[in-house]
């Protein structure tokens, strides 16, 4: 494997992390091939658009998240790729002000294409999961003045 390939995907993985977790779901076709399966505790689908679909689902307005995914080995034949690497995801904004903190080990495919590398299979294997009690998100989409302009609590 040479270090532009490396380079690519492991880019590739931290664009999969931000794409979802700035709802950028329109760049999922920069991220993923179009027959791409993912398989999660939230269930499994199969191609571009089920993949979209669940996604928005999963990532609903007002639901603010982010993932750290962290320490990918990767191993390169020729055309295709496997991954594996480590997630920490938090979501805020869940019912009631709660949140949730999860930890999975991810197997991730992917295939060079003309475009690049893509994620052609995301298997995540869940590890834990912690429900947090409750949550204050300083998001300035959440915190909303009397006048209905947003600003984060102490920005003001």
């Amino acid at each position: 494997m040479d270090c532009v390939d490396r380079h690519e995907l492991a880019d590739l993985v931290a664009r999969l992390g931000r794409c979802l977790d700035e709802k950028r779901f329109g760049e999922v076709r920069t991220v993923f091939t179009e027959d791409a399966s993912v398989s999660t505790a939230s269930g499994a689908v199969r191609g571009i658009d089920a993949l979209v679909a669940k996604a928005r689902r999963t990532r609903p307005a007002g639901v603010f998240t982010q993932s750290f995914i962290t320490n990918p080995l990767i191993d390169v034949d020729g055309d295709t790729a496997t991954i594996t690497a480590k997630l920490l995801a938090v979501f805020v904004g869940q019912p009631e002000g709660r949140g949730r903190l999860f930890g999975e080990r991810y197997h991730l495919a992917a295939a060079r294409t003309p475009r690049g590398w893509r994620i052609s299979r995301v298997e995540a294997v869940p590890l834990w999961e912690a429900v947090l009690p409750e949550v204050t998100s300083f998001h300035p989409d959440v915190v909303a003045g009397a006048d209905g302009a947003t600003a984060a609590p102490g920005f003001e």
